[in-house]
Formats: structure tokens, sequence, C-alpha cells
């Protein structure tokens, strides 16, 4: 039987939402789920045990003072089969359309925080200081709650929050900044050709740079190279259409431009460790 991965949505008129997390989890449970909104998941408190959540597939602990980041489109689950409070905090939810229109500045910031390249989706702080590191929080919770809130108060505050989180990122140097630059446009080549361009000559030449150059840039910042940076696009987006169950793995090798189907197996196993079919298998157990 399929086993499709659900996929929410915030509606037009629900651009953004500010919840604890157990107004959310209660009475219900989440499995791997998607979603076509930006999710900051904040956790203030934390009992001790086995408590975690995947972000594209990847278990990370639920620890106090942490702030995950998931972006549109990147498949998340918590990994509890059940939640009566273990953990604590806010889960603040908005779509492109309410934030990101016409602030440049702002629309690079959440770029470098919700990038599915991160390694570390996530930045930290200390959970005894709360309000003091994140003082607007509690206005942004109450204003949302309101019967009629202030669309522009909410945009504001919002705006401010995630201004705050840049305050824990490592400040870089000018070089280290200007390759971020070029890296954001690069990736964004990536995404619209990496399935059918493998070769790093190609977005080198979109981005007027010699390969060596655009590769040196990719290991300064990522710590990979473009190549590695394609694999990881390929091998992901490979495991969102084998979850969904939706299309074969002739389909899914065809759509990410592999000759054929024992290509695509040999890749994903090279990569993933398992052949596609095993990796479902352990998604499904």
């Amino acid at each position: 039987m399929s086993q499709n991965i659900p996929r929410f949505e915030l509606q037009d008129n629900e651009q953004v939402r500010v919840s604890s997390i157990l107004q959310r989890h209660v009475p219900k449970y989440f499995p791997t789920h998607r979603h076509n909104y930006y999710e900051m998941v904040i956790i203030t408190s934390c009992e001790e045990g086995d408590f975690s959540h995947s972000i594209d597939f990847v278990s990370y602990p639920l620890l106090a003072g942490r702030v995950y980041f998931i972006a549109p489109g990147q498949a998340h689950a918590w990994n509890v089969k059940s939640y009566s409070g273990e953990y604590e905090g806010y889960l603040v939810t908005f779509n492109e359309a309410f934030l990101l229109t016409g602030n440049q500045n702002l629309e690079r910031q959440v770029l470098k925080l919700f990038d599915p390249l991160n390694s570390e989706p996530y930045l930290e702080f200390d959970p005894s200081g709360f309000n003091e590191t994140f003082p607007t929080m509690k206005l942004l919770e109450d204003e949302y709650n309101k019967e009629q809130s202030d669309y522009f108060l909410l945009r504001s505050l919002l705006e401010t929050l995630i201004l705050y989180m840049k305050n824990l990122k490592p400040q870089g140097n000018d070089k280290i900044d200007l390759s971020c630059q070029r890296l954001v446009e690069a990736r964004k080549q990536i995404e619209k050709y990496y399935k059918s361009e493998r070769n790093v000559e190609f977005y080198a030449r979109k981005m007027e740079l010699s390969s060596k150059r655009l590769n040196e840039i990719f290991k300064e910042v990522l710590g990979q190279t473009v190549t590695q940076v394609l694999h990881h696009r390929l091998l992901l987006e490979a495991k969102r259409e084998l979850v969904s169950q939706s299309k074969t793995i002739q389909n899914i090798s065809d759509e990410l431009g592999f000759e054929n189907p024992s290509y695509f197996s040999r890749f994903f196993k090279k990569n993933e460790g398992v052949s596609p079919t095993e990796f479902l298998k352990q998604m499904f157990k």
C-alpha cells in the first residue's frame, strides 16, 4: 500500500503561525512529512531521554537551547511514538510571501539559516537566558494569539526574531562573506540544473569563474567540492521521491538524469550505503 509523505501547507489567509510544541503535538503525532513553508523549531527545555527528530532523514537530538531550521520541501519527522510534554518550546512557521517580499537583506539571512546543505541545521543558545536572547518571542506569540492580530506588527516582530538568530552565527570575515554571496548564486544554478548537468565546468561558466576557483569557494564555506554538493542534492531528491512512493525507481532514475535504473541504484548505494529498496524498507519498517 502506498504511504505517501503527507504535505502540510499554510493557506493564503494564514501566512504565519506561532504555537508552542505542546499545542501542536497533543493529541496528534505527525510521522514523516513535508510542508510548503519555513519552520523554526525552538527547544527551550527537554527531559533526559532519547528524544529526537529527523530533517531530510538525518536524526538530531532534541536538546534544550537549540533552534532548528527546516526549509520548504525538506522531509521532517518527530522520532517519538508518543508525547506528553517531555520537551517544550515553540514552532514558528511562515511562508515566503509573508516575509521575503522586497527585503533582500532579510532574504539573504533566511537563505543562510534555512540552507538544506548546512551540515548542522541548528543554532545554539543558553536556555536559561532565553528571554534575553529572544526578547521578541513573547511579543510575537501574544500578538499572534490576539483575536485580531496586526499583520504588519507580526511581520516586524518575526523579522526581528530572525535578526536575533543572526547574532548566534559565527561572524566571518569579508572574504568569507564574499564567498557566501558567490555560493548563494552558485547554489541557485545547481538547484536549477542539477538533474541534467553534472559537470563542474558548466556551473563555473555560469558564475564566470574557473572550475578551480568555484571548488575553492565551496570548500572554503561548505567544506565540500561542487561535485559532492551535486551528489548530495541528487541523493536527497532521490530519497524524497522514494519515500513518497508515488513513482517507480525507473521514473526516479529518468527524472534525475541517470542513464538507467542500474546506474541510479549503484549511485544510491555508493553514497547512502544501502540500495534504494533497502532504504525504503528501513524507512517503513
